[in-house]
């Protein structure tokens, strides 16, 4: 009987913590979005106001910035600068595909992550920052549905962890 409630307290427990990081997860990803809006408009300004080339606006952006981006900026220079025939589009998306994996962000925000790049690189100053800012006009309307929703979100995680261990510890006995 004792080791019945261990292993129940056990189950709540992890379930529990469960729901406590996926909760974790949503406000992670909110400050990541927050943060990768204000990289784009410092992005931005060194297109527009710096006539800054894009392989040393990346290393700009990456030694000014300690955020998760930093290392993703900082690889884009060198990739930029060590051209080996690629176009931007496909050094880009490849450095979000490998350098972004540890961040909160989803799928979709990766996807329109990529499709930035697409029209960044060969485009002229007023296009792409025409692009920077139709992305950033996207990224703010997730932020705000984002920021809506979340603490619902959070809530409903964290209830739900400590109802399903309660649910599994009810079939287990």
């Amino acid at each position: 009987m004792l080791l019945k409630m261990i292993g129940s307290v056990f189950v709540i427990a992890s379930t529990s913590v469960f729901g406590y990081l996926m909760g974790k997860e949503k406000i992670n990803r909110l400050m990541q979005l927050r943060t990768l809006k204000k990289i784009l408009y410092q992005l931005r300004g060194e297109i527009q106001y710096g006539y800054t080339p894009l392989p040393e606006a990346m290393g700009s952006l990456g030694g000014r910035n300690e955020t998760v981006f930093s290392d993703f900026f900082l690889s884009m220079e060198v990739q930029l600068k060590n051209f080996e025939g690629n176009s931007f589009y496909s050094i880009w998306k490849k450095g979000i595909e490998e350098k972004l994996k540890a961040t909160s962000l989803n799928k979709s925000d990766k996807v329109k992550l990529i499709s930035l790049g697409e029209n960044l690189g060969y485009l002229d100053q007023e296009m792409q920052i025409r692009n920077i800012d139709l992305y950033i006009e996207g990224l703010e309307e997730e932020i705000m549905i984002e920021s809506k929703s979340q603490q619902e979100k959070i809530r409903l995680y964290q209830l739900l962890g400590v109802l399903s261990g309660i649910f599994v510890t009810i079939v287990m006995l």
